[in-house]
């Protein structure tokens, strides 16, 4: 599936998104979301609940796609896309929340657990640092070989979803970059996702119906956050999730319910970037001798996630004790071929570093401000019929700026107006680029909400792999990855600039950089596909 242009209407799909029949670009944001169908804070959880009840098949969801066109001229497969069309080009295409499902057995235990507290929340008895369910929603191609070993592991972005074709469909299929007919490709959703995976609108844990915490109040912090039926959720209370939260998850749904020996290659840009790298990390490093690469206290064993201090074989059965979880370097180790090696074989991670850094956790922040200072937002407690719209839209917005580039933009809008006979400066001037921005905004408000995309923001603030281990040190932690690892990274990129990308590859051992070349910004990773696709067959083919 190509990206679509910004100037079409997405499809209507199932569980998350209706159909986006805008009206004129200049109309106000609206203040209600009022679609049943919506990925909103407040939509109903009926698609969760089955998710949880439901026994998955071990496979995942398999989709078979169809052989690729034939080959294109090198001319036409290295012109840079965002160049073409008659309007900026969108990331995505239609998103759902379909796929199966994974539920962790047991309650899951969060990086904050007993670093932050886990004490009961202020609107009643929610412990922290742990969730229960903890579970996500995943997507497979291809099928898995008699070895279990040619699985590829690709990771989303921050408003991804696990459906791969709805984003880098370009890649995926038979010849193509995540080759069906040679991989067993595997994406999966993250933790606090509103796209099949638990989160903010996820039921509470132990509420339901309409009842009331004693002493709760009907509105203001006290209140329980509830969806349009009434059915109290996590909201605000969702507690605080990490990126090695999210990728440990999808590990035991790798090694556990998958039943893969060893994976081939993880990939991710951006969030997913980050994801990859914590794979690095925890599944393609050589452990410190006589240590866990971290700094946690603890007995051996974690018996709530199936961890343990020292590696963790695939297959092997957890028990005894109960320790904080190590997230430590080199903890997911498989057999193969007769030796010891890492879980993960190579991985590549795209426009992304190793941590993140204050210009990066700035932009998040300003876009959560915009969200706070809607009066509707009411401290993430609001009314299900009458969201903080504005703020979310105006988030969004700032996002658009920071993923794309001054030279886009200006080729793109110039100083063109949507209507030439309007005025040509002031607040009534119809800017170009203003109506695109606001339809960017209006657009986003039919496939996601604003406690979803506070707590996402904040998860990626999290991304540092050298917090806990190895005394903190980053360049620590990365002379432990021995895998090989191709990091690509865009040389117009603002967000997570090119120095980012060269500080890993200095870092690991075996790492190589691969620069794409676009005026797209930080969203050329996803869309210069061809560039992408011709490194990571490359990269693929020259690793095991």
């Amino acid at each position: 599936m190509t990206a679509t242009s910004s100037s079409l209407t997405t499809s209507s799909n199932d569980n998350c998104l209706r159909a986006a029949n805008l009206p004129s670009l200049l109309l106000p944001i609206p203040t209600r979301l009022t679609s049943p169908s919506s990925c909103s804070y407040y939509s109903t959880m009926t698609n969760h609940i089955a998710a949880t009840k439901a026994t998955a098949r071990g496979e995942g969801s398999v989709i078979h796609l169809p052989k690729p066109p034939p080959a294109a001229d090198a001319a036409s497969t290295t012109r840079s896309k965002s160049s073409e069309g008659a309007a900026m080009e969108d990331e995505y295409g239609a998103m759902s929340s379909a796929g199966e499902t994974y539920t962790h057995p047991s309650p899951y235990r969060l990086e904050s657990f007993g670093t932050f507290g886990h004490g009961g929340c202020a609107t009643g008895p929610l412990p922290r640092g742990v969730l229960d369910p903890a579970f996500i929603c995943y997507n497979t191609y291809g099928a898995l070989n008699d070895a279990r070993d040619n699985a590829l592991v690709v990771c989303h972005a921050l408003t991804g979803n696990s459906s791969l074709e709805a984003w880098w469909g370009e890649l995926l299929g038979p010849g193509r970059a995540f080759d069906t007919d040679r991989y067993f490709v595997v994406c999966c959703n993250i933790l606090g996702s509103c796209y099949g995976s638990v989160g903010p609108s996820s039921p509470r844990p132990g509420r339901g119906g309409d009842d009331r915490v004693e002493g709760e109040e009907e509105d203001g912090e006290g209140v329980v956050p509830r969806d349009g039926s009434g059915r109290a959720i996590y909201g605000m209370d969702f507690p605080d999730v990490s990126v090695r939260d999210t990728v440990r998850l999808q590990l035991l749904l790798l090694k556990n319910k998958l039943k893969i020996n060893s994976i081939k290659c993880v990939i991710g840009g951006s969030f997913g970037g980050m994801q990859a790298m914590e794979y690095c990390v925890m599944a393609g490093a050589t452990r410190p001798v006589g240590g866990s690469g971290n700094n946690n206290s603890g007995g051996s064993n974690d018996p709530i996630n199936g961890t343990t201090t020292r590696p963790l074989f695939v297959g092997e059965k957890n028990g005894g004790g109960g320790a904080v979880p190590p997230y430590g370097i080199g903890e997911f180790v498989t057999k193969r071929n007769g030796r010891v090696e890492p879980y993960v074989r190579s991985a590549i991670p795209i426009a992304c570093g190793a941590q993140h850094t204050a210009w990066q956790i700035g932009v998040s922040e300003t876009q959560r401000q915009a969200i706070y200072a809607d009066p509707r937002w009411r401290g993430g407690r609001y009314d299900p019929a009458d969201p903080p719209a504005s703020g979310l839209s105006v988030a969004r917005q700032v996002a658009m700026v920071s993923y794309r580039t001054p030279l886009g933009y200006h080729r793109k809008f110039g100083r063109g107006l949507t209507d030439e006979s309007g005025p040509s400066y002031g607040s009534r001037a119809p800017w170009q680029v203003k109506s695109y921005l606001e339809y960017q905004g209006r657009k986003f408000l039919d496939r996601f909400d604003p406690v979803t995309y506070v707590k996402l923001t904040e998860q990626m603030d999290s991304h540092d792999v050298g917090r806990g281990r190895g005394g903190g040190s980053i360049e620590e932690v990365l002379a432990h990855v021995e895998i090989p690892v191709c990091v690509m990274g865009i040389d117009s990129d603002v967000l997570y600039p090119l120095r980012e990308q060269e500080e890993l590859v200095r870092g690991m051992p075996h790492a190589e950089l691969k620069i794409i070349h676009s005026d797209a910004g930080h969203d050329g990773f996803l869309l210069e596909q061809d560039q992408v696709a011709a490194h990571i067959k490359s990269f693929l083919y020259s690793h095991d």
